[in-house]
Order: structure tokens, then C-alpha cells, then sequence
């Protein structure tokens, strides 16, 4: 569905920190958590339960504390991995290293990140 529309909502800090903090602990972006509330509550205004909306089928699932915070190590590991394998092209550019060697390495690697991109689209177990 392609969002085009705009509206500005001013929030007091603690309004803010209150939206930041629920829709972190949902998974979802504070705009995604307004947006669904806000028509959640239309929906509701309307004399239709929230779940009638057709933008129901599509709100992302409500994730744990837990699969967040192990997205987010996740997150924090394949950033350092790509900071690594920087490094190592830098190093075999100046000629330091062959990069060869480490072909059983960046294959695992490879296996273990395409494991994971699967997980997190739904289509493979940890």
C-alpha cells in the first residue's frame, strides 16, 4: 500500500518517549504504531472493530523483548562482520593478505548470513 499522505503531530517529551518506547518493544517504527492506533481508534469511531481494517492484514506482527533484542544483537554482529571483511580487502589491496586463504571462512560467513536473511523472512528456523 503506498503512503503518500502526510500529518504532523506534535508530541510533549514524555508523549514521545511513551510511542518510541511501546512501538520498540512491538518491532515497529513510532510512525507505523500512530498510524495503526490512529485508525484503529477511526475504525472504532466508525462502529467497526479495529481488526475489520483492511490495513490490519498487512501491521506487521507484534515482536517480544527478546526476538528484538536478539535482532538487534544480530544486527550489531553482521555490522562488525562487514567492518571486518573491510578491513581484510584493504589488507589484501596493499598486499598483506590473501585473500584466498580465508575463502573457507567468507563461504561459512555466507552461509551463516543467508541462514539468517531466511529467518528473518519468515521461510527458515534458527
Amino acid at each position: 500500500m503506498s503512503r503518500h499522505q502526510r500529518i504532523d503531530t506534535r508530541f510533549s517529551d514524555a508523549e514521545l518517549a511513551l510511542v518510541e518506547r511501546v512501538a520498540g518493544r512491538r518491532g515497529i517504527a513510532p510512525s507505523a504504531f500512530v498510524r495503526g492506533a490512529a485508525c484503529a481508534a477511526a475504525s472504532t469511531m466508525e462502529g467497526r472493530a479495529p481488526d475489520d481494517q483492511k490495513a490490519s492484514a498487512t501491521a506487521k506482527p507484534s515482536l517480544t523483548p527478546e526476538q528484538v533484542a536478539v535482532i538487534d544483537a544480530t544486527r550489531i554482529e553482521v555490522k562488525r562482520a562487514g567492518v571486518n571483511l573491510n578491513q581484510l580487502m584493504r589488507a589484501s589491496h596493499q598486499g598483506v593478505l590473501d585473500l584466498g586463504a580465508l575463502a573457507p571462512v567468507v563461504e561459512a560467513l555466507a552461509e551463516q548470513v543467508g541462514r539468517a536473511i531466511e529467518v528473518f523472512g519468515g521461510k527458515g528456523q534458527p
